[in-house]
């Protein structure tokens, strides 16, 4: 376990520590044929992010979230660099616009082929992520 956490203090940015944990979970996890959306939950204080799927998804009841159908190997994202004193409106903006970013850089993950990708703080609102075409998601 020493060595997979070693990985993430090498890094630097928030961007590339959630780009290496996403890719040992894409390496090391199957994902199920029947999860159709995945959440990247967000939790105070600020420093991690975790990552569960769902066989469920209803846009107007964000409750499916809690259906943990699939949880990778690697769940939480740790050691994120995010001062405590940061609003959480900046931190959900700048996680969502990492996750986006990577999905540019890495379109050919298996992770990003599900229909349905959120993020959002524990307790409160999901936020869509929707950065690939509908024709993408076909697997």
């Amino acid at each position: 376990m020493e060595n997979f956490f070693s990985i993430f203090r090498k890094k630097k940015t928030n961007k590339d520590i959630i780009e290496q944990w996403l890719l040992t979970i894409e390496n090391e996890n199957d994902l199920p044929e029947n999860i159709i959306a995945l959440n990247f939950g967000l939790y105070e204080p600020y420093g991690t992010m975790d990552l569960i799927g769902s066989k469920s998804y209803d846009a107007q009841n964000d409750d499916w979230a809690c259906n943990e159908d699939w949880i990778p190997v690697h769940r939480i994202c740790p050691m994120l660099n995010i001062p405590e004193n940061r609003a959480w409106n900046e931190v959900l903006a700048e996680m969502k616009r990492c996750i986006e970013e990577l999905m540019q850089d890495h379109p050919t993950l298996k992770l990003w082929k599900i229909a349905h990708i959120t993020i959002g703080f524990a307790d409160s609102d999901l936020t869509v992520i929707d950065n690939m075409p509908k024709s993408f998601f076909k697997r």
